[in-house]
């Protein structure tokens, strides 16, 4: 019987065989998978292992070929044309680029592009990075790992968004935001005049009503139900809008739930600026609303990324800032 050898990389190792084996033949089975690994048509360094193996770096598993045939079988069936043409040539522009290295990539989001594919034909981030990783990995040192977004960021909020590039950036990553010692920090423009300090704390709740296909939440100080979430607001500078006050806020988060700023601002008194699905006015400036993740704090860490990442905010963001007569040079 023919078989195809593939190495196992850092990131694989103490990982389940079928979990790692899942991953590269994703069109299997579970039972399938299975059945192939009481067969012998999956070893681990010449020998039969069960489906709970945890492998080491370096180590060989051997695919019976006839299984890999099924694989691009598969594949064929299922990718049409257009699914082709949408994957190819898709690169990461360098000028979104914050800082990348073995373990992390942190991007400088544009406005209206989604994170994650929401509907079919987006063009998304986690497209392209996972394109860029596999051009930068045609020796893939890893069966298992994928990069991917370790954090959220809504399809019409700019700024930081971090994404994977090993195992041990996943973790570390994932880790910190759980023990809070990164900080995520935002900009926005919010209606209204905040003027003083404020810390709101909620408890967020998922609607089941939705504005044109568009879905939001809701808030509430004691359901039972949602979850916490906690933002820190401060003011920078004022301004106005069509004679309205609007104030330049800093805004940080120790949580991360679904439209957390957006809904909380709201509930608050502060909604965003042009953001109708949170009660603010409508406005035609580039962007239906302006909230920009500008600030990631880390500190020290074991990655050699840098102790704080800034992020330039959108020349739409800028604009509007003159048209308030806010002043980023001076402020920020």
């Amino acid at each position: 019987m023919d078989f195809t050898h593939v190495s196992t990389g850092k990131d694989d190792e103490g990982r389940r065989l079928d979990k790692i084996i899942r991953r590269y033949l994703n069109d299997q089975s579970l039972s399938g998978l299975y059945s192939a690994l009481r067969k012998g048509l999956i070893k681990v360094d010449g020998k039969k292992c069960p489906q709970d193996f945890r492998v080491g770096a370096g180590s060989d598993i051997a695919i019976a070929s006839l299984l890999l045939a099924g694989k691009n079988e598969s594949r064929q069936a299922k990718s049409g044309p257009d699914k082709e043409k949408f994957s190819e040539g898709k690169k990461i522009p360098a000028d979104l680029v914050l800082f990348r290295n073995e373990d992390l990539l942190i991007l400088n989001k544009p406005y209206d592009i989604p994170v994650q594919k929401a509907e079919t034909g987006d063009c998304s981030l986690a497209d392209m990075v996972t394109a860029d990783y596999k051009a930068g990995h045609k020796k893939s040192r890893s069966l298992s790992f994928r990069p991917g977004p370790l954090h959220r960021l809504d399809r019409k909020t700019t700024g930081i968004i971090v994404f994977s590039q090993s195992l041990r950036g996943a973790q570390w990553f994932s880790q910190a935001i759980q023990n809070h010692s990164v900080r995520k920090i935002y900009l926005a423009l919010l209606e209204g005049k905040l003027k003083e300090r404020q810390e709101w704390k909620d408890i967020v709740i998922k609607k089941d009503t939705s504005l044109q296909n568009f879905k939001t939440v809701s808030l509430s100080k004691d359901g039972e139900d949602g979850k916490n979430a906690c933002s820190k607001a401060r003011a920078l500078a004022y301004g106005h809008y069509q004679e309205k006050p609007v104030t330049l806020a800093e805004i940080e988060i120790t949580t991360g739930r679904k439209h957390q700023i957006r809904a909380q601002a709201s509930a608050h008194g502060f909604p965003l600026l042009g953001d109708t699905a949170y009660g603010g006015m409508k406005i035609s400036q580039g962007q239906d609303f302006f909230l920009h993740a500008h600030r990631l704090i880390i500190g020290e860490n074991p990655l050699g990324l840098p102790p704080e990442i800034l992020a330039d905010i959108s020349t739409n963001f800028e604009k509007m800032s003159e048209k308030c007569l806010i002043n980023f040079n001076s402020r920020l």
